[in-house]
C-alpha cells in the first residue's frame, strides 16, 4: 500500500519494556490509536518467535479495524505471513530483491537510517519511507549514539520520499523539528512509557499536526 501523510503523522512504535501500566499489548496500542496514531510498528525484539507472531495477527486485526497501516520491524517472514502492510529494516539488512521477493511489491518498505549517504542508498534500492534517527533534543552528547536536528535536516534534504523522525522525543521536543522537512513522528517510549497513553498520543498528535 502507498503511504499518504496522514500515515506518517504520529507512528507508534510498541514497547512492552518501557509500559508502566498493567495492559495486554493489544490494548495499549489501542489506546495509542484511539489519542491519534495514524500507523503502528510492531518492534518487540526481545519476544520469541511464536510470541511475535501472535501479537502481529492482533495488532493486524486491531490496525484493519482502524484503517490505518500495521508494519512489522525486521520480522520479513511475520510481516509476509499476518499480510502486514509494510515492513521496516536497518539499513545494514536492506536487501531490496530478498525482501521483494518475501513480501512482494504492493508492501510498504521503509529503511531505518542516521546518514544522508544511508538515505540516499535506501531510497535508491526502493524503500517507500525513512525512519530518521534515534533523535537527541538538548542531551548535550550524552547519548552518543543520537543525532542531531541538523543531522535530520540534512536527510530530508537528500531525499524525495517521506521521512519519520524518531527517537526519545518529548512534547517539547517535537518544535525543534519544525522545518526540517519530515512527513512524521515516531515514539515509542513517549507513548508507551506513559500512565496515559492515550493522552501522550494526543498530545503528541496534536504538537506533530502544528508542525508537519
Amino acid at each position: 500500500m502507498g503511504l499518504l501523510k496522514r500515515d506518517l503523522g504520529l507512528v507508534a512504535v510498541t514497547d512492552l519494556a518501557s509500559m508502566r501500566v498493567d495492559k495486554t499489548l493489544r490494548d495499549a496500542v489501542e489506546e495509542a490509536i484511539e489519542g491519534g496514531a495514524t500507523m503502528v510498528v510492531l518492534d518487540e525484539p526481545t519476544l520469541s518467535h511464536d510470541s511475535l507472531m501472535k501479537e502481529a495477527v492482533r495488532l493486524k486485526i486491531l490496525c484493519g479495524m482502524h484503517d490505518i497501516p500495521f508494519i512489522m520491524m525486521k520480522s520479513i517472514d511475520i510481516a509476509d505471513a499476518v499480510d502486514a502492510d509494510g515492513i521496516v529494516v536497518d539499513i545494514e539488512e536492506f536487501d531490496p530483491g530478498r525482501i521483494r521477493t518475501t513480501i512482494g511489491t504492493e508492501r510498504s518498505i521503509g529503511v531505518m537510517v542516521s546518514k544522508p549517504d544511508e538515505a540516499r542508498r535506501a531510497m535508491d534500492g526502493g524503500a517507500w519511507f525513512l525512519m530518521c534517527g534515534p533523535v537527541g533534543v538538548g542531551h548535550d552528547g550524552e547519548h552518543t549514539d543520537c543525532i542531531t536536528i541538523e543531522e535530520v535536516e540534512a536527510v530530508c534534504a537528500e531525499v524525495d520520499i517521506p521521512v519519520i523522525a524518531y527517537g526519545g522525543l518529548a512534547d517539547a521536543d517535537i518544535n525543534f523539528l519544525r522545518g526540517t522537512g519530515i512527513s512524521g513522528i515516531g515514539a515509542a517510549t513517549g507513548i508507551f512509557g506513559q500512565n496515559d497513553i492515550r493522552g501522550a498520543a494526543a498530545s503528541l498528535r496534536r504538537i506533530s499536526r502544528e508542525i508537519l
